[in-house]
């Protein structure tokens, strides 16, 4: 069944009290009779174009429909063919490329990441150095004070407190 821009512009439907909405379902007739025409008027003007060409066909080359398409379309084709070469071509080019500065850049990436982690393990390294000594030097401050205690107080513990001097009230 076909049916024209005209029919379905002339198409009516029953009305009911739970249908759609009357003025939508026009103006979707109306855009689909629209686009119908259109359809039909391309599709004329192509069969027409097509018959012109035919018609010039005929008059100066004849070509089984079994064989090649003519040359200047086998050149189109084979020129097209070597574009989409050449563009996947450079695709591929631009993608290695890019590649392989990304896994330069990753390289040198992690080379950073190396020297500054080895920077880092000798400043550790320092810092216990550090430690270590400081440790060793407050021992060693810690043990002399501890031996000035004792010697100070092994001979105080013979003698009186105060030792030999005396004092009174306003006397020097």
């Amino acid at each position: 069944m076909t049916i024209s821009k005209i029919d379905l512009l002339g198409k009516k439907f029953n009305r009911c009290m739970r249908g759609y909405s009357p003025d939508e379902v026009d103006l979707v007739m109306h855009e689909a009779a629209e686009a119908l025409g259109e359809a039909a008027d391309e599709n004329r003007r192509l069969l027409e174009r097509l018959a012109e060409l035919e018609r010039a066909q005929d008059g100066r080359y004849q070509e089984p429909a079994s064989q090649q398409p003519p040359s200047d379309l086998r050149g189109a084709l084979a020129t097209g063919r070597k574009i989409v070469e050449e563009i996947h071509e450079n695709v591929r080019r631009d993608s290695q490329r890019i590649l392989e500065d990304a896994r330069a850049e990753g390289s040198r990436i992690v080379a950073d990441a190396n020297l500054v982690k080895a920077h880092i393990f000798e400043e550790i390294a320092d810092l216990r150095a550090q430690k270590d000594a400081f440790g060793q030097e407050m021992r060693k401050l810690l043990e002399d004070h501890f031996r000035l205690l004792e010697a100070s107080e092994a001979p105080a513990a013979g003698s009186k407190l105060g030792g030999d001097f005396t004092f009174a009230e306003g006397q020097e």
